[in-house]
């Protein structure tokens, strides 16, 4: 009699770390898996009290396929190393999707599991995007040459800017506010000012996933490079500090930011796809998360 499946969790250290070496194989080929778990181990040694953040794989095994799910308040994300259906279709359909979720960096070999999952769940969904993946090496971004602009000065932002880089987040949702001030504490950024004034003209975050993100330049000083410089620090900086490869997922119509990347010898990742999906909540209503938890 075949056993039935179960959802599991997985909540030792040393598993978490067992499994993201995993994630060594075929560098970089799996590098969005790792630097999920990256963070999360980072953020987890701080905060080892993290609050709403669970792993899960199928039947106790991540260890055959590196199967893992994640869940850090409303958003998922989800991976195998060999990217096939075989177990990740099954986890992800024990999961509870009645609250909606945001799932994040879903590759295009995933994403048709996904969509088929969607369609037998009946779940619905609010929006999707799709985007191109650019990596930077390490060792070019430590070689990058930082200037800042006349007239300004890099700092890192703190969490009074977070209310404003939120609201203008392109992918501002409800809670993105609280994962605005986590990444500010928690993650490398750069922040761009102004001398005279001390005003916060332009900056960048890394998100949860290793991709720089809300790379964002106020609109009065926009047209001065100072997004360039931007995506320049905030690379050398995670290469130098973390001795990790710089990645950034771009939407697909978004051609300034291609053109930041490329100034930048960024590597198009070719053929690599990733999306970003909104799965509503049961009931067709928003992803409700309270901005303070």
């Amino acid at each position: 009699m075949a056993t039935e499946n179960q959802l599991t969790k997985i909540t030792a250290i040393s598993d978490l770390k067992d499994l993201q070496k995993l994630y060594l194989k075929d560098w970089p080929r799996n590098c969005v898996g790792y630097f999920w778990l990256d963070n999360y181990l980072r953020w987890l040694k701080k905060n080892p009290n993290l609050q709403h953040l669970t792993f899960y794989t199928l039947n106790n095994d991540w260890q055959n396929d590196g199967l893992f799910i994640l869940v850090h308040r409303y958003q998922l994300f989800f991976s195998n190393l060999s990217r096939k259906k075989t177990g990740l279709y099954s986890a992800l359909k024990l999961l509870d999707w009645s609250a909606g979720f945001k799932v994040s960096a879903i590759h295009e070999s995933h994403h048709t599991i996904f969509k088929e999952l969607v369609m037998e769940l009946s779940l619905s969904m609010d929006r999707e995007m799709k985007t191109i993946m650019y990596s930077l090496p390490f060792q070019e971004a430590q070689k990058l040459e930082i200037n800042c602009p006349k007239g300004y000065y890099f700092d890192q932002v703190r969490l009074e800017h977070a209310d404003l880089i939120n609201e203008l987040w392109s992918a501002r949702h409800s809670g993105s506010l609280k994962l605005i001030q986590m990444l500010i504490e928690n993650n490398t950024n750069v922040g761009l000012f102004e001398k005279d004034s001390g005003q916060l003209c332009a900056w960048c975050l890394r998100l949860q996933s290793g991709f720089l993100g809300a790379l964002e330049v106020i609109e009065s000083h926009q047209r001065k490079g100072l997004g360039l410089s931007v995506a320049a620090a905030i690379s050398k900086a995670i290469a130098v500090d973390l001795q990790q490869d710089v990645t950034a997922l771009v939407n697909l119509n978004n051609i300034a930011a291609c053109h930041v990347f490329e100034k930048l010898k960024f590597h198009l990742i070719r053929h690599e796809h990733y999306y970003w999906s909104m799965i509503r909540p049961k009931g067709n209503g928003q992803i409700s998360w309270p901005n303070n938890e």
